[in-house]
């Protein structure tokens, strides 16, 4: 899957915006896999997708403050789910992006984690980053981030 040709055509940004935002999603991702999987998980991640480094280095380039790594290590329960879906909005909009992008995003990101890890790590992903399960794909059976987004923003 062409998770950057995705991206440009889902949210209409140039090639290298939607590296700088691939990188700054996966780098979140990868922080909270580290903390609730293990480092062995992360490492995992970083050698079945490796340009995701070279991503991550766009993503300082375009916007400096786009960390989001281990943003959810401190976080437990509900308040990481919200805490996912903000961390989520706050990238777009250091990206310039809309927060109604937001419930685009995880469906791709999903799909590009599909493709490249092992099923298991897949799982153990969506175990601590449900905010990745969309709609009702996912082994919650709903909400997943246009759910929580939908909430958060009264919608």
């Amino acid at each position: 899957m062409d998770l950057i040709g995705q991206l440009s055509q889902q949210l209409g940004v140039d090639g290298t915006q939607a590296q700088g935002l691939a990188g700054s999603l996966l780098k979140m991702v990868q922080g909270t896999v580290q903390e609730k999987v293990g480092p062995d998980a992360a490492k995992q991640m970083e050698q079945s997708i490796p340009e995701m480094q070279g991503w991550q280095q766009q993503a300082q380039a375009q916007a400096p403050a786009a960390d989001g790594g281990g943003l959810m290590g401190a976080l437990g329960g509900a308040a990481a789910h919200a805490g996912e879906v903000a961390g989520v909005v706050a990238i777009l909009q250091r990206f310039n992006l809309d927060a109604g992008k937001a419930a685009l995003v995880a469906p791709l990101l999903l799909d590009f984690l599909k493709s490249r890890l092992d099923p298991g790590l897949v799982g153990k992903i969506l175990a601590v980053a449900p905010m990745l399960a969309g709609g009702g794909s996912g082994p919650q059976g709903g909400g997943g981030l246009g759910g929580m987004l939908g909430g958060l923003l009264g919608k």
